[in-house]
């Protein structure tokens, strides 16, 4: 500012000096010409600068705000004071930035809508999912394990109780005398008496246990890390239940258990063919026996 007078200072001092100097009216108007010249230039010089000074102080000033405000580390409505030729640009930039905060609520709020119901529907999934594993593993009469889980699972057992020196029983277990219960009181008693068998079976067995429906009127206990001596007990214990359960149905020949037991130890190979094997002649040793002693006229034809 202080420039701009001196320069218009200056070119003034300089017009006198040439009028004087000047003696013909010609040369006085191109001076004058000169001067006026000059005057509006240094005018149109200053009013140019006073206006860079206006707006050169809103913009930083704005620029600033924003890059606070972008950071966060300034509110929105900081940019309210922001004056001068910015001021209206500084309300539409605050104007922008309140809807773009607002929309980013509402992309937030939506993703974890989505979330929710992306986890909902995996919870119900993960639930259908294991509802039917549970039905492809379960036997549908007697709620045991059918004997596909009985494939995967014994060989996983064995190898558990190998590995750890852990004892290993397993009973095979036949329903005698059941084809004449289906013949005399038909296929819902029968059913009924698996039933009732898969029930004693599950209330008398241990929790680390496994029960297994292998087909048919024919059961398979795995007990693991159990001595024979428990696992004998258990087997008594169980036809003790079924025999009395049994004598409840009026037919010639009320419907009995035989149960084989057979140890890891007393297989050679330990594979699962070999115990289960074991324990089917185990179990038609003590079906023989338990023939014999019901009298001739109880086959073993007749089971």
């Amino acid at each position: 500012m202080s420039s701009l007078l001196w320069g218009i200072e200056g070119i003034g001092f300089g017009g006198l000096l040439l009028l004087l100097l000047t003696d013909r009216l010609a040369d006085v108007l191109l001076v004058l010409q000169l001067l006026t010249a000059a005057g509006m230039l240094l005018a149109v010089l200053w009013a140019g600068g006073r206006r860079r000074r206006l707006w050169n102080q809103p913009l930083a000033m704005l620029e600033n705000l924003l890059t606070e405000v972008r950071d966060g580390r300034e509110p929105i409505d900081a940019l309210s004071s922001v004056g001068g030729k910015m001021a209206p640009i500084a309300g539409a930039c605050q104007q922008l930035l309140r809807e773009l905060r607002e929309e980013q609520a509402r992309c937030a709020r939506l993703q974890d809508e989505i979330r929710q119901r992306i986890a909902t529907r995996t919870v119900a999934l993960e639930r259908t999912i294991g509802a039917l594993r549970q039905q492809a593993s379960r036997d549908a009469l007697t709620g045991l394990f059918n004997r596909r889980m009985l494939d995967e699972y014994l060989p996983e057992v064995i190898g558990r109780c190998k590995s750890e020196g852990r004892a290993l029983c397993v009973l095979m277990i036949d329903v005698d005398y059941f084809k004449p219960l289906n013949d005399t009181l038909g296929h819902a008693a029968g059913d009924q008496m698996l039933k009732s068998i898969g029930q004693i079976i599950r209330s008398t067995i241990r929790d680390t246990d496994a029960a297994f429906r292998c087909g048919g009127d024919e059961f398979v206990v795995v007990l693991e890390g159990c001595p024979p001596e428990p696992a004998r007990a258990l087997a008594d214990r169980i036809t003790s239940l079924a025999n009395a359960l049994g004598k409840t149905f009026r037919v010639p020949n009320p419907p009995t258990l035989s149960i084989g037991l057979a140890t890891l130890d007393e297989v050679r190979e330990p594979t699962a063919l070999a115990l289960l094997r074991r324990a089917d002649q185990v179990l038609y040793e003590v079906k023989a026996k338990n023939h014999q002693a019901r009298g001739p006229t109880r086959s073993k034809q007749s089971a």
